[in-house]
């Protein structure tokens, strides 16, 4: 049985994955020379950066160390994946308050090609490293600390604090499924389903 803050990460990592895809749809839309949704991608962006340095990025930083310890060769993929865990943080803040400023300041303007590429290549990174968790380092994890000693760890750790039930995520969940906004693509189309909240075209049989 998988160990309970591994099931965590993952259910983490699943809906992070969810709010990339929406986010890619969203620089979709920006890419078809149409207007994106700036408030959404500014929330996206918000808790796609804050909600993992409040749980997500500190207990993967206690599973860094302990891995560390018994798994030398890990030292080199580790350095690698804290460095991104730097930069997802660094270029999520930057992009956040683009967004915010736009959609104060400036909601009918088409987006700045500069800042769609940088919103490209975060979610690109963000993509990258959540695979790279899921393929590499989780299986490490699992295979070099027994499933007894990471239990032992859920009492330290307050898994509690904050998860899908969060107010934060709450709120941008309606925002999406209200509006069936996880399914626009620009030019008028709409995706097959939302991967957010399953929700369907309604020519959808």
């Amino acid at each position: 049985m998988k160990a309970i803050v591994l099931e965590r990460l993952h259910a983490d990592h699943h809906r992070y994955a969810a709010l990339l895809c929406i986010l890619d749809r969203q620089l979709h839309i920006a890419a078809c020379d149409e207007l994106p949704d700036y408030r959404l991608l500014a929330r996206l962006c918000h808790y796609l950066t804050h909600q993992p340095e409040e749980w997500h990025h500190p207990v993967e930083d206690v599973l860094f160390a302990r891995l560390a310890g018994c798994h030398a060769q890990s030292g080199e993929l580790l350095a690698v994946l804290s460095e991104e865990h730097r930069r997802i943080t660094r270029d999520g803040n930057e992009l956040e308050a683009s967004f915010r400023r736009q959609a104060d300041e400036v909601p009918e303007d088409e987006l700045d090609p500069g800042r769609l590429n940088l919103a490209r290549a975060f979610s690109e990174l963000y993509h990258h490293h959540l695979h790279s968790e899921n393929r590499h380092l989780y299986p490490l994890i699992e295979r070099c600390i027994p499933a007894a000693e990471l239990d032992e760890m859920s009492p330290r750790i307050p898994l509690a604090s904050p998860a899908e039930g969060s107010h934060g995520f709450q709120k941008l969940y309606r925002q999406i499924a209200d509006h069936h906004t996880g399914l626009r693509l620009g030019h008028s189309e709409q995706a097959d389903f939302c991967p957010l909240c399953d929700a369907r075209p309604a020519t959808a049989s």
